[in-house]
């Protein structure tokens, strides 16, 4: 009976393992010892390459690769048991889910740059909107956001929305999209009359598939500058290379990325800070 009992014990462990914090059996993952990867935002990419050139210019004994993607596309990925020695990311919901389920090393959060969730539309704005109550108006019909609670675009601009005391009364009109890419996407091809999204991100990097003249300058939400978001880098608990990859975080550290009205670090090309 005692050992069915351990038999039955062990079982519902195997099955549903002891906690989120809990990482599958994995052995140690073999790398060049002066070789980084590094998975960053596909919106941060221009900001991740140049912090790159810096490093390599540091260390020219060293070289760092980097992977972009969506950011959901990122968590999917370590997920399923990649390891990058480095994750970027914008906002708290993508990067505090990687720390929840054990794969990155919360004591090494390093933070930099500010952004502000704010309404974008089409070029041409046909619905005209010019602040956050044109929402409200009959001429917008769609309005796209990124999943609340699935990705930090969305989780900030639902939590915006409320503060302006606009959410109850827009649900009717919202336009859910799994990633942040899929709502520029819809902004920049007139699918919706408008769309929340971060700025500066589009001025970053709005991708190869989305213009940057197809996006109209944007309308601060209400408050919305008051609690920036954060853009998040963290060490990966498996990376070969966690020292060597202490030494980008610093570099990342100094590249402040900047809302309007911030200053940008010395060296920053005004031309990534600009107002979008």
């Amino acid at each position: 009976m005692r050992r069915m009992l351990a038999l039955v014990i062990l079982a519902v462990v195997l099955l549903t393992g002891c906690g989120r914090d809990t990482l599958p059996r994995a052995g140690p993952v073999k790398r060049d010892p002066n070789h980084l990867v590094v998975y960053c935002s596909c919106a941060l990419l221009p900001l991740v390459e140049a912090a790159r050139e810096e490093f390599i210019s540091a260390n020219p004994t060293k070289s760092l690769e980097i992977a972009s993607d969506d950011p959901r596309g990122l968590v999917q990925r370590l997920s399923d048991g990649e390891v990058p020695d480095i994750f970027v990311c914008l906002g708290e919901t993508e990067i505090g889910d990687l720390e929840r389920d054990g794969h990155l090393d919360r004591g090494s959060r390093r933070s930099f740059g500010m952004l502000v969730p704010v309404i974008a539309v089409p070029q041409g704005n046909p619905a005209a909107v010019g602040s956050p109550d044109d929402l409200l108006l009959e001429r917008v019909k769609r309005i796209a956001i990124a999943a609340p609670g699935m990705t930090s675009m969305g989780t900030d601009a639902k939590h915006e929305l409320e503060r302006a005391q606009l959410w109850s009364r827009l649900q009717d009109k919202l336009a859910v999209k799994t990633t942040s890419v899929a709502v520029l996407e819809a902004i920049s091809a007139g699918e919706v009359e408008a769309g929340i999204v971060y700025d500066p991100c589009p001025r970053l990097n709005v991708g190869e598939d989305i213009p940057l003249d197809s996006l109209l300058p944007a309308t601060p939400l209400a408050a919305a500058a008051d609690r920036p978001a954060r853009i998040y880098a963290e060490v990966h608990k498996r990376s070969p290379n966690a020292l060597l990859a202490q030494r980008f975080l610093r570099i990342l550290e100094e590249r402040e990325v900047g809302v309007s009205g911030v200053e940008p670090s010395e060296g920053e090309p005004a031309e990534e800070l600009e107002e979008f």
